[in-house]
């Protein structure tokens, strides 16, 4: 099963040279590869930064390096909302290659400015680091498992807080625990959109039976069009409590709130 760490880094209005850097520090997840999971394989890598709107954007390549590491894997930011930069072949996105990582090895993760830029408008970058787990149990592909194809359409219960640009250090998550699965059946994550997410920004789902402790961070934007995070080793959930998670972003202007619709698209089997 995968398991994420999110590395984020504040950008404050201001002028930027090409070749200055910026540290991105762990955000959500472990800082370090876990212990205590048995083997863990390197997925992928996804970098970005939240807003697109004018006077916010810089452009930047954010290098990963675990510890065990002489090079590290170097990927091009670009907006979380445009339509294309979660794709798999997009300058974000990095494959880990099946990598064997060291338990308790570290991640150093740095951005360093591509081009001259003055903003006028805060925003922030990030680096998402997916991580298997192969002893908890996982659907290796669920775009091809034959099953019964299932949406869930969750509506947060109370609104969330939709962050300020620049506020990345401060933000925190909004958790619901919800049981919206049905008995008798298995689950496995393909895919998911939001309605009224208020901006862009992650959608987390942690705590539930099988999972292990294990947390999945998925990165989303509000746009319909925009090609989704591909969902690969994804856990086998049944019914039972489990937590939905928010930390979503403005664009600009002050933080603000929102009800968040999730559509969740699962292929379930019969147990």
């Amino acid at each position: 099963m995968i398991d994420s760490s999110l590395f984020m880094v504040d950008i404050p209005a201001g002028t930027y040279a090409a070749g200055d850097k910026l540290t991105l520090d762990i955000k959500a997840g472990p800082a370090v590869v876990r212990s205590g999971r048995g083997s863990a394989l390197l997925k992928r890598a996804t970098v970005g930064i939240i807003a697109q709107t004018s006077g916010a954007l810089s452009y930047w390549k954010v290098e990963i390096k675990n510890s065990d590491w002489i090079d590290g894997m170097i990927s091009l930011t670009a907006p979380l909302v445009t339509t294309t930069s979660l794709d798999e072949r997009s300058g974000c996105v990095q494959r880990g290659n099946d990598c064997p990582l060291t338990p308790n090895s570290s991640w150093q993760v740095e951005a360093t400015c591509l081009v001259a830029a003055t903003t006028t408008v805060a925003n922030e970058m990030f680096a998402l680091i997916d991580i298997d787990y192969p002893a908890v149990s996982s659907i290796v592909d669920p775009d091809t498992l034959p099953g019964i194809p299932s949406s869930v359409d969750f509506t947060a219960p109370s609104t969330i807080t939709v962050h300020a640009p620049g506020s990345s250090s401060s933000a925190t998550w909004d958790v619901f625990n919800t049981d919206f699965f049905k008995a008798g059946y298995e689950y496995a994550l393909q895919k998911l959109e939001v309605v009224n997410s208020g901006g862009n920004g992650f959608i987390a789902l942690a705590n539930a039976a099988g999972m292990a402790g294990l947390q999945r961070i998925i990165p989303i934007s509000g746009v319909p069009e925009a090609i989704r995070n591909k969902v690969e080793y994804a856990t086998k959930l049944v019914k039972g409590p489990m937590d939905v998670k928010f930390m979503m972003f403005v664009s600009s202007g002050s933080a603000s709130t929102a009800t968040p619709e999730v559509i969740l698209d699962f292929v379930k089997r019969k147990v």
